[in-house]
């Protein structure tokens, strides 16, 4: 009957734990996305801080630049005002060439009538004999005073050949020195009109490149700002994400808690209406057996070696199997000697099968419980034994050599010892060996 009680009782057990399997699951995908958009926050944080450096630089290289700009502006005023003060150079240059090229005018239309003076008189040389005629007419005088006379005119007249062609040369020196300067003037003109030239291209070639910076500048604040925006805005939705998580994971666990409470609750309503139906048979079966003579022999308490013999000893998750995996504290390869049954709050530890108390308390290093922290052993005969560790520090409710029956509690749930975190460590060692504990409950 215990066998079949206990069958029943652990069938109850797996109907009642399956939903709570399901929301470990839920909690587990839950704040398995809580470590994805943790992990993504960070990233976001640190492309952030990237996107505000850069900020900071291109307003820095912005200001630098529109600093440059303002400079340069005051140096085209004052480059501009240098420009006038040339122009009007230039201008007065040229009124001065202009009047130049008028005096030249001038001075060619004299040389040109000139020229044709002299130009008779040497015809008239050439084809009467100036020279001869002069003498022939001085010669040719009546008397003294015509004598005189005659020499005076021809003094004169030879006195204006003279002064025509001093007047000629004069004239023809001036034209060669003045041309020679309106020429001068006139390549140091296009000179200084290359010059304002090559100035003003300069500074409006610089103006444009300033403004160019200035505005590309601008330009990629504004997309680094948008990226920041979207960056800021991608984080504010994972963090809404993160609360409704919280508040989903916080709603599970709640909603687990209670379901763990109730399964509690039930199995021991059912195993008390078990045991105390047990009770009855088990007076029915005395009444009517005859006396046991005195020397027989008393019947031996058997223990099934399996199928529903021990039950659950808590309430909560299955967090690591029986089997080979890295151990969480010491980060080494091991054996996993048992099952980890996880969960939160105050949960009661109770036999998983009725026995003999041979260790209840703390498991000192070099007393064979090292690492369990708080711990129970109960001897269960038939060569079981049941371990349960990390209880917690003054919960111990057995102690060693005191018989429990099967639902007895004998502690809660810690985390003392090597522990990550509040669960009970549950072992079965059949004839010294852990076995795993899965098939037995």
């Amino acid at each position: 009957m215990l066998k079949k009680y206990g069958v029943t009782l652990a069938l109850g057990a797996v109907i009642i734990c399956a939903p709570i399997s399901a929301n470990a699951d839920s909690i587990n995908d839950m704040q398995k996305r809580q470590s994805e958009i943790e992990q993504k926050k960070s990233e976001l944080d640190k492309n952030l801080d990237t996107k505000n450096s850069e900020i900071n630089t291109l307003e820095s290289a912005e200001k630098d630049a529109t600093k440059e700009l303002e400079s340069l502006l005051k140096s085209i005023d004052e480059t501009n005002k240098k420009l006038k003060a040339q122009e009007t150079k230039v201008d007065s240059e040229n009124k001065k060439l202009k009047q130049l090229k008028q005096e030249i005018a001038k001075l060619r239309n004299d040389i040109k009538d000139r020229q044709k003076v002299l130009d008779g008189r040497a015809r008239a040389i050439q084809t009467t004999g100036t020279a001869t005629s002069y003498l022939d007419m001085v010669f040719e005088a009546n008397d003294f005073k015509e004598l005189v006379d005659r020499v005076t005119v021809v003094s004169a007249i030879v006195k204006a050949d003279q002064s025509i062609m001093q007047d000629q040369k004069d004239d023809q020196d001036k034209l060669k020195v003045t041309e020679s300067s309106s020429k001068k003037k006139l390549e140091s003109l296009k000179v200084l009109a290359m010059d304002l030239e090559v100035s003003r291209n300069n500074m409006e070639s610089q103006k444009q490149e300033k403004n160019d910076l200035v505005m590309t500048l601008a330009s990629k604040k504004d997309l680094t700002k948008n990226e920041q925006a979207l960056l800021a805005s991608e984080q504010g939705a994972l963090t809404s994400e993160e609360k409704k998580l919280a508040s989903n994971i916080a709603s599970e666990k709640a909603k687990q808690e209670a379901a763990l409470k109730a399964a509690e609750e039930k199995r021991i309503q059912e195993a008390a209406t078990a045991n105390a139906k047990k009770a009855k048979e088990s007076k029915t079966v005395v009444a009517k057996s005859p006396s046991p003579s005195l020397n027989a022999p008393k019947p031996q308490e058997t223990v099934s070696s399996g199928g529903g013999q021990f039950i659950k000893p808590a309430t909560g998750i299955l967090s690591s199997g029986f089997s080979d995996r890295t151990n969480p504290v010491t980060g080494e390869h091991e054996s996993h000697k048992g099952q980890d049954i996880a969960a939160g709050g105050t949960v009661t530890v109770s036999a998983a099968a009725s026995g003999t108390v041979v260790f209840s308390g703390f498991g000192a290093s070099g007393s064979g419980f090292g690492g369990y922290g708080y711990v129970v052993k109960i001897d269960h005969g038939n060569g079981f034994q049941t371990l349960y560790g990390h209880m917690r520090a003054g919960s111990l409710k057995v102690v060693s050599g005191q018989q429990v029956s099967q639902g007895q509690p004998i502690g809660i749930m810690g985390s003392t010892g090597q522990s990550t975190g509040q669960h009970l460590h549950f072992e079965i060692h059949q004839n010294g060996v852990p076995i795993d504990p899965a098939p037995y409950l």
